[in-house]
């Protein structure tokens, strides 16, 4: 079994999808700690007609301190809900693939749920069916093992039984890679290459939400995926 891992995020990039691709379980870590300053748990990229556009969660913070991830809740949900949905409705309204992507969206945000993971898990399923990718998630949370760094995601995939992980690209001079090899277990990197595709508002901005993607080419994202990266290792 092949393993990838992420945070939950709200609407990735690209590159998150095709770990998800490569792997046969992705352990999305909500027993970790929300980053301080800038993170893209609770953001991304979309684009707009003055170019690209930062669609943030509004999360409750005040007294709270450090939360983990699985603790988040959303601040004025129904206040923000409707200003995202606006936005993404003006900036892809005209696609014709919009109603099959902003519905089901939709549906979970007009919830009454404040949980910031809930909604994320929720957003993350619909957007793994519009890219017809099967490989399922699974909440650190659920699996019981706790920790920090590699040494944490050595502990899962051994908890897991998994023989292999997939790691970012960039993973190979971030961190101590070798910690999976000494525990017998073998280590491979993704490495993404921003398809280019055609998109609204002018000229092309890489690396947006895959949002942006879907509502720009429809089924066809999923073979630009599957195009835009190469294992190594």
């Amino acid at each position: 079994m092949i393993l990838s891992f992420n945070q939950p995020a709200f609407m990735p990039w690209g590159g998150f999808f095709c770990r998800l691709l490569a792997a046969d379980r992705m352990v999305l870590l909500d027993n970790t700690l929300f980053a301080r300053g800038f993170t893209f748990v609770n953001r991304n990229r979309v684009k707009g007609a003055a170019g690209e556009t930062w669609l943030t969660v509004p999360l409750k913070k005040k007294g709270l301190g450090r939360q983990k991830i699985k603790d988040l809740e959303i601040y004025q949900k129904e206040y923000w809900g409707k200003k995202f949905l606006t936005t993404l409705s003006h900036l892809y309204g005209k696609s014709i693939y919009f109603e099959r992507i902003y519905k089901p969206i939709a549906r979970i945000i007009k919830k009454q749920d404040t949980h910031f993971l809930n909604m994320a898990i929720e957003i993350l399923e619909v957007l793994r069916s519009a890219l017809s990718i099967k490989t399922p998630f699974v909440l650190q949370s659920q699996i019981g093992v706790e920790g920090m760094g590699i040494n944490l995601l050595v502990q899962i995939t051994k908890k897991l039984g998994a023989g292999e992980v997939i790691l970012p690209y960039p993973s190979q001079l971030l961190v101590d890679w070798r910690q999976f090899e000494e525990a017998g277990i073998g280590v491979r990197f993704l490495k993404f290459a921003a398809p280019v595709y055609p998109q609204f508002h002018g000229d092309f901005i890489n690396c947006l939400s895959i949002l942006d993607m879907l509502f720009c080419s429809g089924k066809a994202s999923t073979q630009l995926l599957k195009k835009s990266f190469t294992l190594t290792g």
